[in-house]
Formats: C-alpha cells, sequence, structure tokens
C-alpha cells in the first residue's frame, strides 16, 4: 500500500518507471527563447556487493537511441564481476575463433578510443579498424538522456559535460578537432522568456558551483536556517548565511588568496606532496568547515575530496586559496558582451555526446542519419551501418573485451589475441595492433600478459563513482518565484543542481520558458571522507550497486521538496521523469605523487603510457583530470606509438 507520504511525493506515479513512448521526432523543437557524501540511506557499507541487478535497479531510460544505455547496464556490470573474479583467466573452448583479423583493434568507445580510430585513419587510410565498445551505443561517458514530455522533447548529460572552444581553426594540427570533424566555433543559446527574463541560467553544469557563481543566479540552501535560501553568497550574502563568524571570516579570506611561487621551491611538485585538505587546514590555518564545503566540489570534478587528493590540483582547478574568484570573474567581464558566451564553457543539449557524434560521423558516414549540425546532433542513428562488412572503420557495440594477449612467436608474425562477450557468447579475433582506450581497473584484468611495472602502476590508480540524475520536469515555475537556475547545498541527495540554457540548433532550441519543459541535473559524487582511497572506492560503489531506483527516486524527491516547496514546487505535477545515470569508475583519484613521482621514480601514468610488444594503453585517466580533450589526446599518442613500432 503507498502511504500519504508517498503519493505527496509522487511515488505512486508510473511515469518515471514506465517506458517512455518515443516521440514524433527526436529533431531540436519547441519556440527560439527558448550525490555527495551523504548519499547513504538503503546502501550497504561493504564492497563484497552484488552484481546481480536488474530493471528495478536500472531504472527507465527516457526516448530514443540512448534510451538502453543509461551509466553502467546490468548486463556490463555482470561481464565486469566475472571478469575481477578470473572466470576468463584461462582460454575458454567455448569462444568462437571469427578468423577475422584488423591492422587496429580499439577497445573502448569513448573518446580516446575514438580518437585513436580517427588518427589511425587519418595517417593509415588503407588500414582496417575495429572499435570494440561494451555499451549498446558508443561515447563512454558522453551519452545523454532524452525525454518526451507532453510532447516537448528535452535533454541532459548522462555525464562528460562541457567543452572549451579553440581560438582559431588549426587545420594544420592533429588536435584540432573542430575543423577535422566539421564542428562550429560559433554557438548561441536561448534567452529566458516570460517572467523568467533577465535570470541568469548556466550554460553547463559546473561553472556554477564556484568558477563563476556570481555570474549566475545560484542560491545556497541552509535547511532549517532563519534564512534557508541565501543568494550571492560570497558578496552580499555571506552574512546571513548561518555560518559561525570563523567560518565566515575562513570563507573571506580563503577567497582573497592567489598563491605565489618560492624561490628554490618547485611549487607544483610540492602541492603534488600534500593534500589538498592539508593545504587548506595546515598551510593557510582554515577550519575544516571551509575544507568540508570544498570537498563535493573537488569529488565532482575529480572523485574524492580534499583529504584524498594531492594539493595540486586545487591550484590546477583555480580552487579558492590558490586563484581569487574576483580574477576570474574580471576576466570574463572584461569580454566584449558579443563574446561572453564563448568565455563560459559550452554544452550541447546532451553534454558532450554531440562531440562523440561528431567522430563517429567522421569515422562511418552513415551512421548517423542526415548531414547538418543538426542531424549529427540529433539524427537516428543507423545501428546496422556501425560494424558492415566493407567499412575502413567498424564499431561493433555491447562487446565486452576480457582477454587480451600476443600470440606468435615471432616479430613477423606476431599478432594480439582478442576474446570479448557478447550477448552471452565469447568470440575471438586477431589484430596486428591493439589500443587498450578502456579503463585502468579493468585492464590490469583483462590484459594477461601486462608488465610487471604496468601493473605496479596500476595499482596506484584508485577510481571512484558518480550519480548523474536528470529530472524532467513539467515546468520550472518554482525556480522563477525563487530567483534561482542552480541550487547547492550540504546534506540530503547530492550537493547541486541546475538547469542549462539550451543551444540554439538551426535557428532552434528546445524551450526555456519556466511554463514549459526542462531538465533539471544533479552531479552527485559518492565520497566517504576519511577512508583511504581503494577503501573509498569500494565503499563507494557498493553504495552506488546496493541502492535501489525506488530509494534514489524518493531521495531526489524529498531533497528537491525540502528546497523548492517555497517557491511552490510540487513533486506531483512538475516531476515528468527520472533517469539515473550510475557511473562505478567515473573518476580516477590521483593521490600524493600521482603528477609528480617521489624519489626520481616514473609517475605511474608514465609507466602506463609505455607501449609494450603491439599494444598500447591510452585512455583519459592518465591526465588525472578526466576530459574530452585529453582524453583524444591521449588517444592519439596511444596509436602514433604503435604506428612508429609496426606500421
Amino acid at each position: 500500500m503507498v502511504s500519504k507520504f508517498d503519493k505527496e511525493l509522487g511515488l505512486d506515479a508510473t511515469i518515471t518507471r514506465r517506458d517512455f513512448v518515443y516521440g514524433s521526432s527526436l529533431v531540436v523543437s519547441g519556440a527560439l527563447a527558448g550525490c555527495g557524501k551523504n548519499v547513504d540511506q538503503g546502501a550497504s557499507s561493504q564492497s563484497d556487493y552484488s552484481f546481480n541487478v536488474g530493471t528495478d535497479w536500472y531504472g527507465p531510460g527516457g526516448i530514443g537511441d540512448y534510451a538502453t544505455s543509461h551509466g553502467n547496464t546490468p548486463d556490463l556490470i555482470k561481464t565486469a564481476h566475472e571478469i575481477r573474479l578470473g572466470r576468463f583467466n584461462s582460454i575458454d573452448q567455448r569462444a568462437i575463433d571469427s578468423g577475422e583479423e584488423y591492422d587496429l583493434v580499439v577497445v573502448g568507445g569513448g573518446f580516446s578510443g575514438l580518437s585513436a580510430a580517427y588518427h589511425f585513419n587519418r595517417l593509415n587510410p588503407a588500414g582496417r579498424v575495429l572499435i570494440l565498445d561494451n555499451h549498446p551505443i558508443f561515447g563512454g561517458e558522453a551519452k545523454r538522456n532524452d525525454f518526451d514530455v507532453n510532447g516537448v522533447h528535452i535533454s541532459g548529460p548522462q555525464g562528460s559535460n562541457d567543452f572549451s572552444i579553440p581560438d582559431s581553426p588549426r587545420p594544420e594540427s592533429p588536435d584540432d578537432y573542430f575543423s577535422a570533424l566539421n564542428i562550429p566555433r560559433e554557438f548561441h543559446y536561448a534567452e529566458p522568456g516570460g517572467s523568467a527574463a533577465g535570470m541568469r541560467i548556466p550554460l553547463d553544469n559546473y561553472e556554477h558551483m564556484t568558477w563563476y557563481e556570481s555570474q549566475f543566479d545560484v542560491g545556497h540552501f541552509f535547511r532549517g536556517a532563519a534564512t534557508p535560501l541565501v543568494k550571492d553568497v560570497w558578496r552580499s550574502g555571506l552574512n546571513t548565511t548561518p555560518w559561525s563568524t570563523e567560518v565566515k571570516d575562513a570563507f573571506a579570506r580563503v577567497r582573497s588568496i592567489e598563491i605565489e611561487d618560492k624561490d628554490g621551491r618547485d611549487t607544483d611538485r610540492w602541492l603534488d606532496s600534500i593534500s589538498l585538505k592539508s593545504y587548506y587546514e595546515d598551510e593557510l590555518g582554515l577550519p575544516p568547515e571551509v575544507t568540508s564545503f570544498y570537498d563535493p566540489i573537488m569529488a565532482s570534478i575529480i572523485g574524492f575530496g580534499c583529504d584524498a587528493l594531492s594539493a595540486y590540483w586545487g591550484k590546477y582547478f583555480d580552487m579558492p586559496g590558490f586563484t581569487k574568484p574576483e580574477l576570474i570573474d574580471k576576466a570574463i567581464l572584461e569580454v566584449p558582451p558579443e563574446q561572453y558566451e564563448r568565455s563560459l564553457l559550452q554544452s550541447f543539449p546532451g553534454g558532450n555526446a554531440g562531440l562523440a557524434r561528431h567522430f563517429v560521423k567522421k569515422l562511418i558516414p552513415g551512421a548517423i542519419e542526415g548531414s547538418s549540425f543538426n542531424d549529427v546532433l540529433f539524427g537516428r542513428i543507423a545501428f546496422d551501418e556501425l560494424d558492415r562488412a566493407g567499412n575502413a572503420v567498424r564499431m561493433r557495440l555491447n562487446s565486452t573485451a576480457v582477454r587480451v594477449e600476443h600470440t606468435g612467436k615471432s616479430n613477423e608474425h606476431e599478432r594480439v589475441q582478442i576474446t570479448y562477450a557478447n550477448n552471452g557468447q565469447l568470440s575471438q579475433l586477431k589484430a596486428k595492433a591493439v589500443v587498450m582506450a578502456s579503463g585502468g581497473w579493468v585492464n590490469r584484468h583483462v590484459l594477461k600478459d601486462l608488465p610487471a611495472e604496468h601493473h605496479g602502476a596500476y595499482a596506484k590508480f584508485g577510481h571512484s563513482p558518480v550519480l548523474v540524475a536528470n529530472v524532467a520536469l513539467t515546468n520550472w515555475r518554482f525556480l522563477e518565484r525563487l530567483g534561482v537556475s542552480a541550487a547547492i547545498w550540504s546534506g540530503g541527495f547530492g550537493f547541486t543542481c541546475n538547469i542549462r540554457r539550451p543551444m540554439i540548433v538551426d535557428g532552434k532550441s528546445q524551450p526555456l520558458h519556466p511554463d514549459e519543459p526542462i531538465v533539471l541535473t544533479f552531479y552527485a559524487p559518492i565520497f566517504k571522507p576519511g577512508l583511504g582511497r581503494k577503501e573509498q572506492g569500494a565503499v563507494c560503489r557498493a553504495e552506488l550497486l546496493n541502492t535501489s531506483f525506488n530509494e534514489y527516486e524518493r531521495q531526489i524527491r524529498e531533497q528537491m521538496t525540502m528546497m523548492f516547496s517555497d517557491g511552490g514546487f510540487d513533486p506531483v505535477k512538475d516531476i515528468a521523469g527520472i533517469i539515473l545515470n550510475r557511473w562505478g569508475h567515473a573518476y580516477v583519484n590521483p593521490g600524493l605523487g600521482f603528477i609528480f613521482a617521489a624519489d626520481g621514480n616514473t609517475a605511474p601514468p608514465d609507466v602506463i603510457r609505455e607501449p609494450y610488444g603491439r599494444i598500447a594503453i591510452g585512455h583519459s585517466e592518465l591526465r588525472g583530470h578526466q576530459y574530452w580533450w585529453g582524453a583524444a589526446g591521449e588517444g592519439r599518442r596511444a596509436v602514433e606509438a604503435l604506428l612508429d613500432l609496426h606500421f
């Protein structure tokens, strides 16, 4: 029986659990306008968790081509568990040898893998390439969620979110993907309509957190405080927060500090040898409340809080205590008005899925219907074209590599044998060379002849999860009444959420009117300060895998009701659907010495970058900070190393 409280939250509604009906079109329509550390309810603290997840755990996926692939899929999770348990440590006699041989096999269809395939094809157009991707659709975490709400198509990112615009075309540069993939360099975004006109709404899901917070309408929520909603905290609202005088003074001080290099000290190397928590509390003398405030921000971009990361990353990300926020504000305010949007991070309607689709369109022209910018972003995927015989580059989806190793007795005849699982069947094929563009947590199990040095380096990699929740709203009038487009809080589900200004594509955009549907996105990192990195990662993944869809849905609805009810938010009427994207190994966690190894040793990423035999590893983790351009760079580096050695 559904309780009265559940009905008030809308938990008796079926729309969040039914299969969404595919809309009449996925082209952009509508008028031109327009998990944080406390996510622990219902989760086990044990690292030995069940991998037998099903549809009740997975939840609905929305509409369109991405509906069956949101976050890690149940089938992938089960196969990954078998890999971890050593199920494929010996060659399975049931594996079918397909007889196929490729010049290059790329394991992984995210940006690293797509870039590796692109550069191999660019430099060796006669070569045959196969990409093995373990999801039902390509892109890694650069996928999107699509909803149809009252006949309106709206989208949100599953993970990979934003990009910056290169200054100018450089077609001669191998890394100028905008020129190579025919991506525009000028983008425009819808303006809010109706009574929301003039509201300052972010373009992406990150910059409102701290860097450009003053440029947007951000509300800080303090549950139970006399003033629960505080806007413009750092300029006019600090004194109305419930923080103590000591904490307020500490925030004012840390935001006025700009780190300086000292004579005789390699600042970056020194910062990489101490934790960010130590930098804030021991070096700057700040109270732990300041560190706790910045914990989820750091976790949302690099996996864990300040105690588990080196202080180098505080400087890398221009966090308070390293760069004065007013310097960032000044830099953006000094650009001409017509360049304002360009100076911010950009985001396609479904996040960086737009970039991944451009890569695939370049590699396999028939894979996405149409040819215009709008077509590449929203055209239907012709799945039967991806793995078509005769293509110079082929892509095989739902194919998880479980065993990769060299075979043959001489360099001339040496090959790499790849065993992969697809729909319960094991198959084998061979390649002259392989780029492992898959995550380090699986590479160390799948690569059967991985050198000891590489194993030792991978032992220093930690990984942590994230939950990205996209909530389809029938309207966002409650946000307009409160005067906020983004929220930040402590305690409860996640720590921030926001709506975005939709990109205008071919003169149209998804709507941006408070009475029209929109997607509200939560980036909810899961982290446990005080635990070691490896233990923390295991405990947090256990929480992600042991929490049902229904429980996360309840937490989201309760969080929104607590924050937005004063604006008239009604969870029954205002929520049209929820999609969860669970990424168990979303982040690599660069601990102390990850970038600058101590005692003259080689840094772990540099060890992994060294190819062995006919295999090279290239994935975004090697940068510490995982982002699309860095991932593409690692894929290019890996394939070029193999070309130099074997082609």
